[in-house]
C-alpha cells in the first residue's frame, strides 16, 4: 500500500516554501499514518470517518506525547486537505480529527549573565569553539532561528545599513537591524568563504557544549537564545509590535507569550527582595 500522490502533495510544500526539516517531518508522519491505513485495511482514498476518528486513539496507545500527536494529525489534514482541493477526493475524513489540547509552557530565558561573563569573554581554542562563540553572538543579538541563521549567506547582509535580511517561515522575508558587533563577525565570516557551512544538528551540539563548559549551563539549544533575545528586549521596554516584527512572528499572540515571562521574572525579583528584607529584619 502507498500513500497516493505524496509526491505531488511534498511538491506543493515545497512550492508553499517549507524547509527541508519541515519536508522531512511530513514524509515521516505520513508514513507512520500509513501505517495505520494498513492496520485498518483501508486504502487512503477510501478512508472514511469512523475510521479516522480511531487514530489519534491509535497514536496515544503508541505512547506518543501530545506534542507528537498533535504534529502528525495535523500533517494528515494537510495532506488530505491537498486531496480534496485537488478533486482526488470528495469528501476529506480528517474534519473529525481533533488534535491533543497542549499546555503551553513558558520558555526559561537564559541570565544575561550567563551569555555577557560567559560566552562574550569566552577565548575558544579552536575553530568549532570559534565557531560556537560567532553563532551564540548573532543569535542572542538578532533573535533568529537557527535554520535562518544557517542559510544566510553573504548578499543578504546590508555591511553599510547594518541590516540583514531573513527568509523566515512560509518565505517571508525581514529586516533585522544588526550590532557593530555583529556586523564585524558577519564581516570576518565572509571573507573565510561561507557564513555557517554547518549543519543545524552540529550548531545543536555546538551550542549546547560551548555554554556547559564556559557558563556551566546544560541542555542549552538554540532557540533558548530566540527566547532569550525577546524577554530581555521586552525587560528593557521594548514594544511588543516591535518584537514581533524582529522575531518575524505572523501572529502578536505568538509574540505575546514572552511578555508573561517577563512578568514572571520580575515576581520572582519581587519575591527575592521581599525574602532578604525579612531575612535581613
Amino acid at each position: 500500500m502507498n500513500l497516493p500522490y505524496l509526491e505531488e502533495f511534498m511538491e506543493h510544500l515545497r512550492a508553499r516554501g517549507r524547509s527541508e526539516n519541515t519536508l522531512r517531518s511530513y514524509e515521516r508522519d505520513l508514513k507512520g499514518f500509513l501505517e495505520f491505513c494498513e492496520i485498518r485495511g483501508v486504502e487512503p482514498l477510501e478512508m472514511d470517518r469512523r475510521t479516522m476518528r480511531s487514530y489519534p486513539l491509535y497514536l496515544k496507545d503508541l505512547g506518543l506525547a501530545p506534542t507528537s500527536i498533535a504534529r502528525k494529525i495535523s500533517s494528515v489534514k494537510s495532506y488530505y486537505r491537498f486531496l480534496t482541493s485537488r478533486g482526488y477526493i470528495h469528501h476529506n475524513p480528517t474534519v473529525v480529527l481533533i488534535p491533543p489540547k497542549i499546555p503551553r509552557r513558558l520558555p526559561r530565558p537564559l541570565n544575561l549573565s550567563s551569555i555577557v561573563d560567559g560566552i562574550l569573554k569566552w577565548e575558544p581554542e579552536s575553530e568549532e569553539e570559534a565557531l560556537a562563540k560567532d553563532m551564540i553572538i548573532l543569535l542572542y543579538a538578532t533573535g533568529l532561528r537557527i535554520s535562518e541563521l544557517l542559510s544566510l549567506r553573504e548578499e543578504d547582509v546590508d555591511f553599510g545599513n547594518g541590516l540583514i535580511r531573513v527568509k523566515g517561515k512560509g518565505g517571508k522575508y525581514r529586516n533585522v537591524p544588526i550590532l557593530p558587533a555583529v556586523r564585524d563577525i558577519l564581516s570576518r565570516r565572509a571573507e573565510a568563504g561561507r557564513l555557517f557551512p554547518i549543519d543545524r544538528y552540529k550548531a545543536y551540539r555546538l551550542i549546547r557544549r560551548a555554554f556547559e563548559r564556559v557558563a556551566g549551563t546544560y541542555g542549552v539549544h538554540p532557540h533558548v537564545l530566540r527566547h532569550t533575545f525577546a524577554t530581555h528586549l521586552l525587560d528593557g521596554g521594548a514594544d511588543i509590535k516591535s518584537v514581533q516584527e524582529l522575531l518575524g512572528h505572523s501572529s502578536i499572540g505568538t509574540t505575546q507569550i514572552y511578555t508573561k515571562v517577563s512578568l514572571r521574572r520580575l515576581m520572582e525579583e519581587y519575591r527575592k527582595v521581599w525574602e532578604d528584607g525579612e531575612t535581613e529584619s
